[in-house]
């Protein structure tokens, strides 16, 4: 690569990822599957995903569902995800795109999304509140819930992301770029995915002048943004498992070695805060085995009494504290939460909507929200795991 293309990039924590799409001739509906954070509570959705997959080659192989993360045998699941990295590999299921952006346009439920595939530097990230660096998180990250995450990242050879991360880009300069040079692009898969989440196109964005330019974008945003230029907005844990992982491979890394390390780098897609399609809708709350009037009692809390979420939230993770035998969810979707709600000892919470504008002024001022503040768009508009990449040297 250009050493003066490479500085660039790197002064806006952004690395040219080395891309892995899978072969041409597998099923690429089968191969993509939506992030493992949806549709925790209901497990049927991911039995229909077992059912349509079969055998063929999936991102459902690389990936372990958060329907059963707690479950018994997840060690054993975790051994077999990193074998089938392995054998991903080693068998060409996998082809190799060598470094570029894929420029990601998606039919959605609100519209086309558009977004950028790129590798973001974990050593300018962090998701402390207060943090003073380009990538930061959007919402309260909790550390007890990486070490499963990292467990998983440990042992793999490669990583498919399901992270979306948001610019502040008011005059949408990058995605008009983008779409302004998409004729001289390779397109390099356009098919439908699964469960009927919508169409996705991918286009390897590899032109030098083109990357120079995503490179002055991104600079220039950076700058108007007094340091922030990008804030996580889906998959705030996913990140922070990267970076977790990171700082404890780190130490056994010489310093020439740890600057080009794939592990200190995290694959995500970039999408515009004002992308008209780009929806911010709320997360809802379901609370399992719940005691109605003990929540009331000791949080003031019904289904139809509540205050904002920002407070909310503290109250009822007290309460779960409190009352281990009570569970939560975080559900999107209303229909979700009224049938899940509806069931007996079960409570459903639905949020407001949510405003996106201030969103960036947030992080700066005050940090995070609180987790599970916002949704980018329906479960199924999520982010599906599909581009993979190498995080082993």
């Amino acid at each position: 690569m250009n050493p003066e293309l490479k500085q660039a990039l790197q002064r806006v924590a952004v690395q040219l990822p080395h891309i892995l799409l899978p072969a041409k001739e597998l099923d690429h509906s089968k191969f993509a599957t939506v992030a493992c954070d949806q549709y925790v509570s209901q497990p049927e959705y991911w039995e229909a995903v077992e059912a349509f997959v079969g055998d063929a080659p999936s991102t459902l192989r690389l990936m372990l569902p958060e329907a059963w993360l707690e479950a018994e045998d997840r060690p054993r699941r975790i051994r077999e995800i990193n074998a089938t990295m392995e054998g991903y590999l080693a068998g060409g299921r996998l082809r190799d795109l060598g470094q570029c952006f894929i420029y990601v346009k998606r039919q959605i439920t609100t519209g086309i999304r558009h977004g950028l595939m790129l590798a973001l530097d974990l050593e300018q990230y962090d998701y402390h509140p207060g943090a003073d660096c380009l990538i930061r998180a959007s919402e309260q990250t909790i550390p007890e819930r990486l070490p499963p995450r990292v467990a998983i990242r440990r042992g793999a050879a490669i990583e498919t992301s399901h992270v979306m991360v948001l610019i502040d880009d008011e005059e949408n300069l990058l995605f008009s770029a983008l779409e302004a040079a998409r004729g001289s692009m390779e397109l390099v898969y356009d098919f439908d995915l699964m469960q009927g989440s919508g169409r996705i196109e991918g286009y390897a964005v590899r032109e030098e002048a083109l990357l120079f330019k995503v490179a002055g974008i991104l600079a220039a945003l950076a700058r108007k943004g007094d340091g922030l230029l990008f804030a996580a907005g889906d998959g705030n844990h996913s990140l922070a498992t990267a970076k977790a992982y990171w700082e404890e491979l780190k130490p056994s890394i010489d310093a020439v070695a740890r600057e080009n390390h794939p592990a200190r780098y995290a694959l995500v897609e970039i999408v515009n805060l004002h992308d008209e399609a780009m929806v911010f809708e709320p997360i809802h709350r379901v609370i399992f085995n719940v005691d109605r009037e003990q929540l009331k009692a000791e949080t003031g809390i019904t289904e139809t009494e509540r205050p904002p979420l920002q407070q909310m939230q503290p109250l009822l993770d007290a309460y779960l504290k409190a009352h281990p035998e009570t569970t939560i969810d975080y559900v999107h979707g209303a229909d979700a939460v009224r049938e899940l709600g509806s069931r007996p000892g079960n409570l459903g919470l639905l949020c407001p909507p949510f405003d996106k504008a201030g969103i960036f002024d947030i992080v700066r001022s005050d940090g995070v929200l609180v987790k599970k503040s916002f949704s980018l768009g329906e479960a199924p508009d999520k982010r599906f795991y599909l581009e993979c990449r190498r995080i082993r040297p």
